[in-house]
């Protein structure tokens, strides 16, 4: 009997404790649902702290649901995102989708995976954008989940067609037509016609690309946004066409409807009037351009679209070239644009270095607070112990601080090489257009069209640390061909890559080839009697790429003392040094073989395979 006395109250004892453990963790879901609340209410510090609690119960309590802490996890990367902090919210994001596990149950797994893949792919990580998009089609049925997957297959059509892969981008063009069929979402099967259509006119298949066009424009009884998708994707092909006519009566229509739905935005509003404008000139009614063109200029705001803007201001300095006919007033026209973007670029540079004092700001208040905490918990040791720590401390803190001024005086040095566009080479080059138009007026359209779009990429490339290799070889071969404009027939060059493509995605600082370019064109030719030659290679290595640049100039020992002391090179030498602890070696060809003459460069650039890694 006293046995089982024992066995009954045991019984009793374990079925009490149960109960009391569901209630805790009843009552401890109920607390972070409360603090989740809190926290989507507000962004503020406080925001953080709600889900650091919540993320405390949840790290002592192996109970807790995997919903919850995915969705603790997804909220603090989304707190990152509201204020900015970008790194940082991706990385959260990604915690979140490394939780999902398949296959896909929850409606609110698509708020995860969308928010994660356009975080990435504003932030120009593209990989990791793609892979989440994968991994979302990966767990998730075609049937229940067709509308959460038309998302992601579009994503990764435009993913796919900005990389140039458009065979890629058409087959999940198909797949987005077909989940958005199963999902009866009306509006992205329509949007996802359009875009069909413009891919199948690139790839040359006009009559198709139409009637895809005509079946997007049966659905009458959509929103307004996709019926002006519809109108400005008819106007689109028949711009490419050259029937100007009818892509003004498309895009008219298009104007009408962005201004209905435009609301608080007016980027749908500048492409239209752009669009209309474009169109007009290429008519040669300039009067009607001009007025496009204008209001256009009265809805620019600091927060309109700068793509947009920038063909803004490329068609009014076309507009303006074509029906002025003072050079003067042409050359004022470009030096506004040139200031406009000057203006901007130094916009963006105020922006990155108020935000760096921000950053700076927070970092010593946090540095304050951490040694704060160290003092007090170091009076329970010993002296010698204290000693020890303090001694760390001011170690790290010295050793932080030095690699933080080094950082800051090599990203100046990097934005002070991207300064160098030379005024002499401007002048010069307008000089040789001025004379083009007194010559032939054709060719000084194409050369100002051209020098006009080369200071854009210098402009745009300044303002990021790494730029596709594809983009600075464009630059520099406009600016060689504006060279040969003033020195025709002079010389000739050649760009090799070997072990990479040029479309593969590599990136590189920008502005590091063009000032070695220029030495030898403007004083390695100096005075020959022959034809130069230049010859530019880049070849890919485990962590640099070795440039090589050699031309079949006069030499160092002759050259002008300017070659020397050339403030660019001078710079693209400290920073190269900086980097990879290899000088750049300048040899005359001469030294080694006396019936040879020119000078070889020899460098190594770092590299990235994305702007932003």
């Amino acid at each position: 009997m006293l046995k089982q006395f024992y066995v009954i109250l045991i019984l009793l004892l374990v079925g009490c404790g149960k109960e009391n453990t569901q209630e805790q963790l009843k009552a401890d879901i109920t607390k972070i649902n409360r603090l989740h609340k809190l926290s989507a209410e507000e962004t503020s510090d406080s925001t953080l702290l709600y889900l650091k609690e919540a993320e405390q119960i949840i790290s002592n309590t192996t109970e807790i649901p995997d919903t919850i802490r995915i969705e603790n996890s997804f909220l603090k990367g989304y707190y990152y995102k509201r204020i900015n902090t970008i790194d940082s919210a991706s990385y959260y994001f990604h915690r979140t989708i490394d939780l999902i596990k398949g296959p896909n149950t929850r409606d609110r797994n698509l708020v995860y995976f969308r928010v994660a893949w356009e975080t990435d792919e504003n932030s120009n990580k593209m990989a990791n954008a793609v892979s989440i998009a994968h991994k979302f089609i990966e767990i998730s049925d075609e049937d229940e989940h067709s509308k959460g997957l038309t998302y992601a297959y579009n994503f990764l059509e435009r993913i796919n067609f900005d990389l140039g892969n458009h065979e890629k981008s058409l087959f999940y063009n198909a797949k987005t037509l077909e989940a958005a069929k199963k999902s009866s979402d009306t509006s992205m099967f329509v949007i996802t016609l359009n875009s069909r259509a413009e891919k199948l006119y690139g790839l040359g298949k006009k009559e198709e690309a139409y009637k895809l066009q005509d079946s997007a424009d049966q659905f009458k009884n959509v929103p307004k946004d996709v019926r002006r998708q519809v109108y400005r994707n008819y106007g689109v092909l028949y711009f490419y066409d050259k029937d100007y006519k009818k892509a003004i009566e498309k895009y008219l229509p298009a104007l009408a409807l962005s201004k209905e739905i435009e609301g608080n935005k007016n980027y749908n509003l500048i492409e239209s009037y752009n669009n209309i404008s474009e169109a007009y000139i290429k008519l040669g009614e300039f009067n009607l351009a001009k007025a496009y063109l204008d209001s256009t200029q009265h809805i620019i705001r600091p927060d309109s679209f700068q793509e947009y803007v920038n063909f803004y201001k490329e068609l009014r300095f076309l507009l303006n070239f074509k029906t002025s006919k003072n050079i003067e007033e042409i050359s004022l026209e470009y030096n506004k644009l040139v200031d406009d973007y000057e203006r901007q670029h130094e916009e963006k540079i105020n922006e990155e270095l108020v935000a760096l004092k921000l950053a700076n700001e927070k970092e010593q208040e946090a540095l304050t607070q951490k040694k704060e905490a160290e003092i007090t918990n170091v009076k329970l040791m010993s002296l010698l112990g204290f000693s020890v720590l303090v001694l760390i401390i001011g170690y790290l803190y010295y050793r932080q601080r030095r690699f933080k001024f080094e950082k800051q005086d090599m990203q100046m040095q990097q934005r002070l090489l991207r300064s160098q566009m030379s005024p002499h080479f401007m002048f010069n080059t307008l000089s040789a257009i001025q004379n083009q138009i007194r010559d032939n007026q054709k060719d000084a359209t194409d050369y100002l069209i051209k020098f006009s779009r080369l200071l854009r990429l210098i402009l745009e490339n300044s303002i990021n640390n790494y730029v596709e290799v594809d983009s600075e070889l464009e630059s520099l071969r406009k600016y060689i061909d504006l060279q040969l404009l003033r020195f025709p027939n002079q010389f000739e060059y050649t760009i090799t890559l070997e072990n990479f493509e040029e479309d593969e995605g590599v990136c590189i600082p920008p502005m590091l080839l063009q000032p070695f370019v220029e030495n030898s064109i403007e004083h390695g030719f100096l005075g020959i009697d022959y034809k130069g030659q230049i010859d530019i290679t880049l070849a890919l290595q485990d962590k640099y790429i070795a440039c090589t640049i050699e031309d079949n100039g006069i030499g160092l020992k002759t050259l002008n003392k300017d070659y020397q002391k050339s403030v660019s090179t001078q710079l693209i030498s400290k920073f190269v040094y900086k980097v990879t602890k290899q000088s750049v070696i300048t040899l005359d060809k001469k030294t080694k073989d006396l019936s040879n003459s020119g000078v070889i460069v020899k460098f190594l650039i770092p590299y990235k395979f994305s702007e932003h890694d």
